[in-house]
């Protein structure tokens, strides 16, 4: 197809996206499940036309867009809330990314090019099999949410395996090229929303007791700071802001017309969002990140370091209150006696008395999907007064979830990723992409350490904005391999 047929097909494929975003906004106002699934149709018309379209919405509304909060307890169980956990615009536009991806496999009569990484295919098929052998075992409720949050799990993960092969190689540059543009812009809404919700806590009296920390409003699904979001941990946000940053502090060093400030800007914005979500896991995920990704110049790293200092400088200002309890709950890492659960040692008790080391006859299959949710409370209840739902260390969740072999999969996961992004980094015959394979593995880094103090792997909206990225990572770095083939082979 001619380049300007081409570039005329994308911008025409905005209309059936806007008019499925115009439904979901709609379905979102009005409580309405049925008008959200019809946004279906739309992105399935956009996808068709324009698959990269789809990967750009995604990056998008997987951070800000709100969940639709209609849904009361899927099942009977008082210890894990569904409220609002499964409802999201990113639900039809996953749906429909999966039909074009169906629909151009039959086209070809093939199997898929590549199933990368493996280690989380064969995740994904590990999982409903533990569910199946704990059938028996639990009861229906619990059956049915773990069953659920897998689904919800997965419907994110296959994005890492999708979009490198749906997206064309004629439209790889132009989403490569606003890529960054919508990751900034995002970044800026995020950080927007969490200053929000700071400011209207403090002027409700809400930022203690229940609502101490910032939950940042637009990434868990409401723009009202007294309504809890979908997920129960500012951590989540915090680590989005981490991942994000990264990215945009490894695109700093892309070239790229007027992509200097726009990147600069992504950082400051990311930093102040870091700084807001007021957790500790993923500022120390930060620093990780930072030290991962090089190849920056003397000059970037200074002006780097007087932005980072400046967004704290700011933020302290501004928010005086919050900074103050930010640093109280770093003191309270070495506190012993007035920080339940909140000191390292009081979190290393929790994961040494993980029910990983307490054997039973599923010791080696696990318990299923997310299950450390229905026993840490219990199991954890003579040391943290029952109020623990956190193992607080991801390998013993995956452990206690899929058995060893889940575990040491997730492992496999991380140094699959790793290497290919190293290779990505080193190798690739784009600067951009080189630049995006750096920024995640920085995040990649910071993802691990966060890890280990929580269950961050399963946050779909994290890992799904991870995964986006690195599926257009994936994309670019299969086209342009390609057009080197291509020159090697007509030479």
């Amino acid at each position: 197809m001619p380049i300007a047929a081409e570039a005329s097909l994308s911008r025409w494929s905005l209309v059936p996206g806007l008019i499925g975003l115009a439904i979901a906004a709609t379905a979102y106002w009005t409580s309405s499940i049925w008008l959200l699934c019809g946004a279906v149709i739309p992105f399935l018309w956009m996808g068709l036309a324009s698959p990269g379209r789809l990967a750009e919405m995604l990056l998008f509304t997987t951070p800000v867009f709100p969940v639709i909060r209609v849904v009361q307890d899927a099942v009977e169980v008082t210890r894990l809330s569904t409220k609002g956990l499964f409802l999201s615009v990113d639900d039809p536009l996953i749906a429909a990314l999966v039909v074009v991806w169906i629909i151009q496999v039959l086209r070809r009569s093939r199997a898929p090019r590549e199933m990368f990484p493996s280690a989380l295919l064969w995740l994904a098929l590990l999982y409903p099999s533990v569910i199946a052998v704990n059938w028996i075992r639990l009861d229906s409720n619990q059956i049915t949410v773990t069953a659920l949050y897998y689904f919800k799990w997965v419907q994110y993960a296959i994005l890492v395996f999708a979009i490198p092969q749906i997206v064309p190689a004629a439209q790889v540059p132009r989403l490569l090229a606003n890529l960054r543009k919508v990751v900034m812009l995002v970044i800026c809404l995020s950080a927007a929303f969490a200053s929000y919700e700071v400011v209207e806590s403090f002027r409700t009296g809400t930022y203690s007791a229940n609502a101490r920390f910032p939950r940042a409003s637009s990434f868990f699904g409401t723009l009202d700071p007294l309504r809890f979001g979908a997920s129960e941990d500012p951590v989540n946000f915090g680590v989005y802001a981490m991942v994000a940053g990264s990215i945009a502090l490894g695109l700093f060093s892309a070239k790229g017309r007027g992509g200097r400030a726009l990147t600069l800007t992504g950082i400051i914005a990311s930093a102040t969002a870091l700084l807001l979500s007021a957790s500790r896991a993923p500022i120390l995920a930060a620093g990780v990140a930072l030290v991962r990704i090089h190849k920056l110049r003397a000059a970037h790293v200074i002006v780097l370091f007087l932005v980072i200092t400046l967004s704290g400088l700011v933020t302290a200002a501004v928010f005086p209150e919050m900074w103050t309890i930010t640093l109280e709950r770093f003191e309270a890492m070495g506190n012993l006696q007035n920080a339940p659960e909140s000191s390292a040692s009081d979190r290393l008790t929790i994961a040494l008395n993980s029910p990983v080391f307490d054997p039973d006859q599923y010791w080696l299959v696990g318990h299923g999907f997310f299950s450390y949710r229905f026993i840490a409370e219990e199991h954890l209840a003579r040391l943290t007064g029952g109020l623990s739902r956190s193992l607080y260390n991801f390998l013993l969740t995956a452990w206690y979830d899929a058995g060893p072999a889940g575990m040491l999969l997730w492992i496999v996961v991380f140094v699959q990723i790793n290497r290919r992004l190293s290779r990505i980094a080193a190798s690739s015959p784009s600067d951009q992409v080189r630049s995006l394979a750096r920024g995640l593995q920085g995040a990649l880094w910071g993802l691990a350490l966060a890890s280990m103090f929580g269950e961050i792997p399963y946050g779909w909206r994290v890992m799904g904005f991870f995964y986006t990225c690195l599926g257009i990572c994936l994309a670019g770095e299969r086209h342009f391999q390609r057009q080197i083939s291509l020159r090697r082979a007509t030479a």
